[in-house]
């Protein structure tokens, strides 16, 4: 029998136990390197089966399809280098379909008739044989590596339980990297620091690296396209670590944990849309369910309001929203923070239950990441059907927040917009829209006004920031006091329209 990496088509062929008919292929179809057989019946089948494979096929999911269908099959085979097509006659088809036979002759590309009395499982059995070889120990071990490996996603953590068992197995080190290099998961130490300068910067692939006194082997984790990947490392002390044994433990090991990352995103958007949904729910002006079936739902999520909870708002007008909104999620699920989390308008919102030094402590974090972030924090509330009043300190919070106070907290809020907070929006509607709407239909003058106001009564600043001369700007604020009779020199004036303002902007940012 032929050796590991000398099985060829044509040894497949000559078996005659095995009755195989070649019925298309160039004449070079027997020269062919095979490495392996697999069985797959699933739509586009290349994508789960490696280069110089050869796939096996009953048609399952053919039948009834069209000749252009069949004619993609063979395409999408020869495409992806697979070894050969090995259909099966009888169980779906009782001969092989002539498009598919018409493609192959036109491709040049081998197809090969399974007969009915072959079982599947032979001519996977014959190529493994051939193929192990002398390797037959080497295949028993990953073989047991395979399944005490797959054992581990039962676990409530499988990443990293793959990580541990994999490091148990070969009694190694073993780590997953981010891009930059730094250490997602490890089990058994390895010196990735002294590592990773033999890995970084080095084409995606199977690489081989020293570094500390060890000796390892890494693997890229698929990535996205254009994105650079992340990296399943295995390291050992002693010098032969670096075999065959350790190479196809990464290669094998590397797609588990690729799709285990997918599911887990996959996973986590679904929970991120229940909890957005949920949150949705309580800040409706009328909830769409009564509160205690919202308490339980939140409390599903861990929010028990055993301990206070607040209201966060965050909002970047220079960055995707969506990013900052994700950042956050990430913030809260790192400090295992009981939380649901929504847009509302421009903001990322969150309702948290925390501590406030720590949560305070994940604001900073995050507007340390985003330059244009604000971030406001709202009251503690003890019940869900506090959160709207929460939401409004939160919102407020954000529209008082500065180029030097980013972020701030309820406490934080002076007299004027925590009396804003606390008054419900349809009860300040008729007086705000009666200051405000003369001002908007003069937009100069409005903007002198909140410049004036944003630069705390300073005729002089406020000028320069709208790029007046001062004396302008006095015109303008006069105008203001024409159109409205009254004076900006009288605090219950100023306190009115600062509070009016406020307001206009809260209503702006709900609505937006």
């Amino acid at each position: 029998m032929t050796k590991h990496a000398g099985l060829l088509l044509g040894d497949l062929l000559d078996d005659a136990t095995l009755g195989l008919e070649l019925r298309t292929g160039s004449d070079g179809a027997r020269r062919r390197a095979v490495l392996g057989a697999a069985v797959v019946e699933v739509a586009s089948p290349a994508r789960w089966i490696a280069r110089q494979w050869v796939l096996l096929t009953a048609g399952v999911r053919l039948e009834g399809a069209s000749d252009a269908a069949l004619r993609a099959l063979v395409a999408e085979c020869d495409g992806a280098g697979v070894a050969a097509l090995a259909f099966g006659v009888g169980p779906v088809f009782d001969e092989l379909p002539a498009a598919l036979l018409d493609e192959g002759r036109t491709r040049g590309y081998p197809i090969v008739a399974v007969p009915f009395g072959t079982p599947f499982r032979d001519v996977v059995r014959f190529v493994d044989a051939a193929i192990m070889g002398d390797e037959a120990p080497l295949y028993r071990r990953l073989s047991s590596l395979q399944r005490f490996v797959v054992d581990a996603l039962g676990d409530p953590e499988p990443e990293r339980a793959v990580v541990e068992r994999l490091a148990r197995f070969l009694d190694a080190g073993v780590a997953v990297l981010a891009p930059g290099g730094a250490v997602e998961l490890a089990s058994g130490n390895p010196p990735v620091e002294a590592l990773w300068p033999a890995i970084a910067g080095r084409p995606p692939g199977l690489l081989d690296a020293e570094g500390g006194g060890w000796h390892a082997v890494a693997t890229p984790l698929a990535s996205a396209a254009g994105e650079p990947p992340r990296w399943l490392l295995l390291a050992g002390r002693h010098e032969g670590f670096i075999g065959t044994l350790a190479r196809r433990a990464a290669e094998m090991t590397a797609p588990l944990l690729v799709a285990l990352d997918r599911l887990h995103a996959v996973a986590r958007s679904q929970e991120l849309a229940v909890r957005g949904a949920l949150l949705d729910e309580v800040l409706l002006p009328a909830p769409a369910g009564d509160m205690p079936s919202l308490a339980a739902r939140a409390a599903a999520f861990g929010l028990d309001f055993g301990a206070p909870a607040r209201m966060i708002a965050a909002r970047d007008d220079t960055a995707d929203q969506a990013v900052l909104r994700h950042e956050l999620a990430e913030l809260l699920a790192r400090g295992r923070a009981p939380h649901l989390l929504t847009r509302r308008g421009p903001c990322a919102v969150a309702l948290v239950q925390g501590g406030e030094p720590a949560l305070r402590g994940a604001l900073d974090e995050l507007a340390a990441a985003h330059a244009g972030a604000v971030l406001g924090l709202g009251r503690p509330v003890a019940g869900i059907a506090q959160a709207p009043a929460s939401l409004r300190d939160a919102e407020l919070a954000c529209e008082r927040a500065t180029p030097e106070r980013r972020v701030i907290a309820f406490e934080e809020l002076d007299l004027g917009t925590l009396l804003l907070s606390e008054a419900a929006p349809e009860r300040l509607g008729p007086k705000v829209e009666a200051l405000v709407s003369v001002l908007r239909e003069h937009p100069p003058l409005k903007a002198a006004l909140v410049a004036y106001f944003d630069h705390d009564l300073d005729a002089v600043a406020a000028a320069a920031a709208l790029h007046l001369h001062p004396n302008s700007l006095r015109y303008r604020l006069g105008r203001v006091e024409e159109l409205l009779e009254c004076s900006l020199k009288h605090p219950a004036t100023i306190a009115e329209l600062h509070i009016a303002l406020l307001a206009e902007r809260r209503t702006d940012v709900s609505m937006s």
